[in-house]
């Protein structure tokens, strides 16, 4: 069972990848209601605490709409406000299954695809962290309103650039070049995720040497890529995978092998 939906799918540069912000367009409660969120993050906070897990607020982007594009070139976001904690009282399945997809916090999160220059791709799996833990995923974070801008507007490719950075320690230098392959939707701990590719002009040895400014990856996994190893990797590990980590590697595989590849891995998953 595939636990995400492909809300848009493409090869997308920043001038590609299209944002309108809406600052005041964010989710509004009723006061019991309210309350009650509020009472349930205090009790998830607890709860982190004394399993020795990572949560906290922070200031967030909400996906609103995908407007269909104007060319097929072109992916075009409308984003407000939300924040983690939102996002965390809202995901439960007590609140989930009871509202609609547009009642949800719905943040926008990214995540890499990062490919060094000698065909070996960068994996986590993941510890100490609030969902998902112990399955693999690529590099990725959420979209944060007070850190991912620039001149003045939401800029998601600064964005993975940073996660990029914190959790490996590769620089801007060392990149090649980016692009967004599209967009999916979480199904189990539902949020959007734009998925990106991020090719290095540095082997993986250089990779090595680099110093992560966080200790989020406890053990940085590789895989060396070809079109067998990258489909068998998948196929062995589905379901244990990410929600969003699965689909960003799907689009990688495509753009890298073609849409054959694509069309017998998912036969193979739907199987």
């Amino acid at each position: 069972m595939l636990e995400f939906e492909v809300l848009a799918r493409g090869l997308y540069r920043p001038e590609q990848l299209e944002i309108e912000y809406q600052a005041q367009q964010r989710l509004q409660f009723a006061p019991e209601l309210q309350a009650a969120l509020d009472s349930d993050w205090q009790n998830q906070l607890q709860q982190a605490s004394q399993q020795q897990r990572l949560l906290f607020d922070a200031p967030l982007y909400r996906l609103l709409s995908v407007p269909p594009a104007h060319t097929s070139d072109r992916l075009h976001l409308i984003l407000g406000d939300t924040s983690y904690k939102e996002y965390v009282t809202t995901r439960t399945r007590a609140f989930a299954d009871q509202h609609t997809r547009s009642e949800l916090g719905n943040p926008l999160a990214v995540c890499s695809v990062v490919e060094t220059c000698d065909h070996v791709i960068l994996l986590d799996q993941r510890q100490g962290v609030d969902v998902y833990v112990g399955r693999y995923h690529v590099i990725g974070g959420f979209f944060e309103r007070d850190r991912d801008i620039t001149a003045q507007q939401p800029d998601p490719f600064r964005a993975i650039r940073r996660e990029i950075r914190e959790e490996t320690g590769i620089q801007e230098q060392d990149i090649q070049e980016q692009y967004c392959l599209g967009l999916v939707y979480d199904l189990t701990m539902p949020h959007s995720e734009l998925c990106f590719l991020t090719r290095l002009r540095i082997p993986l040895t250089e990779v090595q040497k680099r110093v992560a400014e966080d200790q989020e990856i406890k053990t940085l996994h590789t895989l060396s890529v070809t079109a067998k190893s990258l489909q068998q990797f998948i196929l062995t590990h589905h379901g244990n995978i990410s929600a969003t980590g699965e689909p960003n590697l799907l689009f990688y595989g495509a753009w890298k092998f073609g849409e054959s590849w694509l069309a017998d891995i998912m036969h193979k998953l739907d199987a």
